[in-house]
Formats: structure tokens, C-alpha cells, sequence
């Protein structure tokens, strides 16, 4: 089964992913794909005819931060951005998807952020929502980010709310407690959508797929 998984700003999303991992489903996670394809030559090619030729560095590559001056100017730009990376993430993402059946993993779960709002559930069989409290958020983002409150509510804001996310998927997963009642809800939510979980090969992998910081 292919499974998407999302939630809104630091809900927990990758922390989720990595229980998911640990029971030894394989994941497509949609940043790093993203992070990787900046360095596709069809993408710096068509980056560079878009956005001008102060966005590659010295060696011809992507520079990120001059890439997101040039970007995030305007919902237009950003726009272009989004049409010109996009295409490339979704089929890196969906072969690699491909080659992992092709190895044998009976589950793939795509972690990607704006699931809904790039409409790449059409892409999967079942979708994985996970929410926390608005206060437990401002409070993760606050610690993270070094940001107000208010900051940390801009940046909320700016998203599409977590109730529409939920709304849309399959099976919710709470985030507000402990590790091993998130873990708990990661369980029941995939027994919700038809899967026994169960341990999996990967769990003597989970301590270096955790992530490092707060999460997403």
C-alpha cells in the first residue's frame, strides 16, 4: 500500500515517520527528495532560465539562499518556483516508490508536508494525518525557531489549517502526550486504515533515522 503522511507545522510529522520506519515501512520523504532534485541538471537548467543566472554559484550549482531571495519575493514567483520543482520531486519520488516494491517492501509511506496542497494524495492509496494542539505547537516552534508567539502564529497562519488536513485523511493521528502514546496512535491509526502493524526490520536502523531537531 502507499500511504501519504502529513500534518501541519510541528505536529510531529517526522517524528512519525520515523515509528514508521521502525516498523519497517519505507519512506519517501518529500524534503529530501526536494534538497536532492535543486542539484538535477534539468532543474538547475530550467531554475536559471526562470530565475537568472545570481541564483547558480561559482561551480554552476543551485544557491539556496540566493534561490529563495529570487523566489519567495511574490506568490507569482513562488509559483514558478513550485511549477518548475515540483514535476522532478513527484518523479524521483514515485520511482523510488517503484524500486522499493520492485525490492520487495509491501508498504511505502510518502512523507511530504503540503500532501494536500501539491495534490499528491492522488498518488496514494490511504492518507496519514497528524495533529497536535495549537498551544503544544507554538510551543515547540517558540523552542525551536527562537521565535514569539506571535511570529510562531504567523507562521501557523500561513499554512493551510490542520482541521482541513484531518478532514481529508483517512486516519488522524493525535500528537499532544508521550513517545509511546504516539507511538500507541501511529498503531491504531494504521489498524484504522487496514494494517496490522507490527515490528519490522528496520528498528535496530530507528535511532539514526530519528531526527535531530523539533519536529516538522
Amino acid at each position: 500500500m502507499r500511504i501519504g503522511l502529513t500534518g501541519s507545522m510541528a505536529a510531529g510529522k517526522s517524528t512519525v515517520s520515523a515509528i514508521l520506519f521502525g516498523l519497517g515501512f519505507h519512506i519517501v520523504d518529500a524534503d529530501k527528495t526536494a534538497h536532492a532534485a535543486l542539484g538535477f541538471p534539468k532543474v538547475i537548467a530550467e531554475l536559471s532560465a526562470a530565475f537568472g543566472e545570481n541564483i547558480l554559484d561559482e561551480r554552476g550549482l543551485i544557491d539556496r539562499k540566493a534561490l529563495a531571495r529570487a523566489a519567495f519575493v511574490s506568490g507569482s514567483s513562488t509559483e514558478k518556483l513550485n511549477s518548475i520543482v515540483h514535476p522532478h520531486v513527484f518523479e524521483a519520488m514515485l520511482r523510488e516508490a517503484d524500486e522499493a516494491e520492485s525490492s520487495g517492501w509491501e508498504h511505502i509511506v510518502f512523507d511530504v508536508p503540503l500532501l494536500f496542497e501539491t495534490c499528491f494524495e492522488r498518488f496514494c492509496s490511504k492518507v496519514l494525518c497528524v495533529v497536535a494542539d495549537d498551544e503544544t505547537r507554538y510551543e515547540r516552534i517558540m523552542l525551536r525557531d527562537g521565535l514569539s508567539r506571535e511570529e510562531a502564529a504567523a507562521r501557523l497562519a500561513r499554512q493551510m489549517g490542520q482541521e482541513e488536513k484531518a478532514a481529508r485523511s483517512d486516519a488522524v493521528i493525535v500528537n499532544n502526550g508521550t513517545g509511546a502514546e504516539l507511538e500507541e496512535a501511529v498503531k491504531n491509526a494504521l489498524e484504522a486504515i487496514g494494517i496490522s502493524p507490527e515490528a519490522g526490520s528496520n528498528e535496530a536502523e530507528l535511532e539514526s533515522y530519528l531526527p535531530d531537531d523539533l519536529d516538522e
